[in-house]
């Protein structure tokens, strides 16, 4: 489904595009290739495909499949992707390695079986192909990406930002009205999200596209200095749970 000339949204189990399991899954569009930005949870790719090919565009274009953190939700479709479409795995270079081999301890899914996942889920672990550190920058077609690093959802958690155009995915970092993705499981702690968001300050985002709950195509910049006061402060600030249902 095309958001606008530069994004479409191919997958989100909360709204019905793909299996009820999938975060937002993104294509962002770079000019001669696509970028694919998290994978769902690894039971929505042929819904996914069908929906790229709905919109018009062609699986072939796309070239690479950022995911955002390790949870199961945003990584365990990236090995589909990567085996059917041959495309490059990119994840930071704190989370790639729960990506390839974590444990279900390490990735938070002995906690979440029950409450989030079925109780036989199994995570699908792939291969990163690229490793991104805090702050790099890639030239993605006609798009310069920087990848951003905020622990606290997870070790590795990051925002992916297209300089130019203003426009940011944040995964489960922030989400719209600045509510932020602290959990109960290991790897989430308030200390390195504190430390952390104030990275998020002065971009300059126009679009933030999280990846839950929908998102806002204008002054996104507004929520993400939300997120940033409401960590300043001196108690917890909210979290996801207190706006949104538990995903």
């Amino acid at each position: 489904m095309r958001i606008t000339k530069d994004v479409h949204i191919i997958g989100d189990g909360g709204m019905g595009l793909s299996h009820a399991l999938d975060c937002c899954v993104y294509l962002l569009n770079c000019g001669d290739q696509w970028v694919m930005i998290d994978a769902g949870g690894g039971s929505g790719g042929e819904e996914m495909l069908a929906n790229i090919r709905e919109d018009g565009i062609d699986p072939g274009s796309i070239k690479s499949v950022i995911v955002t953190h390790a949870h199961a939700d945003h990584a365990c479709g990236a090995k589909f992707f990567r085996e059917r479409l041959g495309i490059q795995t990119i994840a930071s270079e704190i989370d790639a390695p729960l990506v390839e081999d974590g444990s279900d301890e390490e990735l938070g899914l002995n906690i979440a079986r029950g409450p989030i996942y079925p109780s036989d889920y199994k995570y699908i672990h792939t291969k990163v192909d690229r490793r991104v550190a805090d702050g790099e920058e890639l030239r993605m077609g006609n798009k310069v990406l920087r990848f951003i690093l905020v622990p606290g959802h997870t070790p590795g958690a990051m925002c992916v930002l297209s300089k130019n155009e203003g426009i940011i995915f944040t995964g489960d970092v922030v989400f719209c009205n600045g509510t932020i993705g602290l959990g109960n499981w290991p790897g989430s702690e308030l200390a390195p999200y504190r430390a952390n968001i104030g990275k998020l300050s002065g971009l300059g985002v126009k679009q933030l596209f999280p990846g839950h709950f929908g998102f806002t195509l204008k002054d996104g910049q507004a929520h993400l200095d939300k997120a940033v006061a409401n960590l300043r402060l001196p108690f917890v600030p909210p979290v996801w749970g207190h706006n949104h249902p538990a995903r």
